[in-house]
């Protein structure tokens, strides 16, 4: 019990004081970390930028575990937001206060909690994903954020991906998607794909009549624990109907799965309702389940998932009157 208060003790002392300043972006951090809080993800001895590459990947591991607003008030804490910059910490709390909907002080505390749970988190390591899958081994999704619009000419689906790289080196990564078939649309459906950011577009493989691989080349070659984000565009061809759900089975592992669904105001659905984990047999039965959603007045649902299962299905499916 007492190494375990004590690795407690060690992170908490080094997150207060990583937070000082510039939190992660500290010019100072090989004299400001305690050498035994660099040993827990093998930074001991390392120079100031692949400690920070090393500090970043091994507390987003941590962070990532925390509910949604303790993850924010972490990030804002230690500097590791995806917009980060040199900001000093008495900024980045009016900046999560506002965020939060708080005073300052509700805000420090929030930051406070978050780094209780990460020193408790600790404790049982920071559980990196295996980084396999289909596709390619070396990187598992850490957040995969969709915005399905259905209020345009022909569904659009904006997907964004923070990769984790857990290889040696990535240069290029590989991602799939299903399009349904529709009854009596023929054998063979389409999909038109666009880079949206992050990569150069390397290809695109037809694995099946409605599986599409889209080949992605990294702008440069990434390292072990270095986090990435990219963007897709995938859109229905004009005239092709579109099944009426969003699901994602993931093939690789994936932490974090967000869906908003924006519907045309002259076309709300009747039903709509959300798939956590399941059998993908209980999508295709097309039964709304107890786990209605709500449509709000700019006519969109969200769902959120954690910690997603391979293999099962999760996201929104909806019926029409």
């Amino acid at each position: 019990m007492q190494v375990v208060d004590d690795l407690v003790a060690l992170v908490a002392a080094n997150l207060v004081s990583l937070r000082k300043n510039l939190g992660v972006r500290n010019r100072d951090l090989d004299t400001r970390l305690d050498p035994e809080f660099c040993e827990l993800f093998d930074a001991s001895g390392d120079d100031v930028i692949t400690l920070r590459r090393k500090l970043v990947g091994y507390l987003e591991e941590l962070v990532a575990r925390l509910p949604a607003e303790l993850r924010t008030a972490a990030r804002h804490g230690l500097n590791v937001t995806e917009d980060a910059a040199d900001i000093n910490l008495t900024d980045r709390i009016d900046l999560l206060a506002k965020i939060l909907v708080c005073d300052a002080r509700t805000a420090r505390r929030r930051i406070d909690k978050a780094f209780e749970a990460i020193a408790e988190h600790a404790v049982t390591g920071s559980g990196q994903l295996s980084g396999t899958g289909y596709g390619g081994n070396g990187w598992y999704i850490d957040s995969f954020d969709v915005v399905l619009r259905l209020d345009q000419e022909t569904p659009v689906a904006y997907e964004r991906r923070r990769i984790m790289v857990t290889a040696e080196t990535l240069d290029e990564i590989s991602t799939s998607v299903d399009v349904p078939r529709e009854p009596g649309q023929g054998n063979r459906v389409g999909l038109q794909t666009d880079l949206w950011f992050g990569g150069l577009f390397a290809g695109q493989l037809r694995e099946s009549t409605t599986n599409f691989q889209t080949v992605v080349r990294l702008p440069k070659r990434l390292h072990r624990n270095e986090r990435h984000t990219l963007g897709l565009i995938h859109r229905i061809p004009p005239g092709q109907r579109m099944a009426p759900r969003y699901v994602y089975v993931p093939y690789r592992d994936c932490r974090r799965l967000s869906v908003i669904v924006r519907f045309a105001p002259d076309r709300r659905p009747h039903l709509v309702w959300r798939h956590d984990g399941v059998p993908h047999s209980v999508v295709a039965d097309a039964v709304p389940s107890s786990k209605l959603l709500p449509v709000d007045l700019a006519n969109e649902v969200r769902a959120d998932f954690t910690n997603l299962v391979g293999g099962l299905s999760y996201g929104v499916q909806w019926e029409f009157a």
